[in-house]
């Protein structure tokens, strides 16, 4: 069953790597088309997804599969579990605030996963931020050869500061 979902929430992260890019590509080539006006409209939805996903499936690899999570794995989530709930009163409350406080947490999340990621793949070059006993280094999960879980978080960090933005300034026009 881990096996399952860790690829499940791989190939949720290479849909939102295509949507980021898709985005930015779109942004530039197709300012004014149809599917851009689309991803806007429903894009605090979308980040909102993200976040919640995102924080599930952390907790879903901690607490029920029973990974350990390294100090910058607790950065991330410091980051992550407050952007779902700010999104969560965006989208309820109606409150654009907290939608921008996201997108401000999601920035800074994005790069602790970016750090974090090269904590695995250059461990000796990078410094160390965790313990010995838990490595930053470890890899609990390996999809496809590079998709690890801070892989995967800095995903979801950047569909929520790609696509919420759009949102609010579309909204606001």
């Amino acid at each position: 069953m881990t096996e399952t979902m860790t690829l499940f929430f791989a190939l949720l992260a290479l849909g939102g790597m295509a949507v980021v890019i898709g985005t930015g590509v779109l942004r530039v080539t197709a300012p004014t088309s149809a599917l851009l006006r689309d991803l806007t409209s429903i894009g605090m939805w979308l980040g909102f997804t993200a976040a919640t996903v995102a924080t599930a499936g952390s907790l879903y690899l901690s607490e029920i599969v029973g990974f350990d999570p390294c100090r910058l794995c607790w950065v991330q989530r410091a980051f992550m579990y407050p952007s779902a709930l700010l999104l969560a009163v965006a989208l309820f409350a109606k409150q654009r605030w907290a939608a921008w406080v996201a997108v401000g947490l999601s920035v800074v999340g994005f790069c602790v996963s970016v750090y974090h990621r090269l904590e695995q793949q250059y461990p000796d070059s990078v410094g160390g931020a965790c313990a010995i006993d838990n490595p930053c280094s470890g890899r609990y999960v390996e999809e496809f050869g590079w998709i690890t879980i801070p892989t995967m978080a800095a995903v979801a960090f950047a569909l929520v500061f790609t696509l919420v933005p759009l949102n609010l300034r579309a909204a606001r026009t």
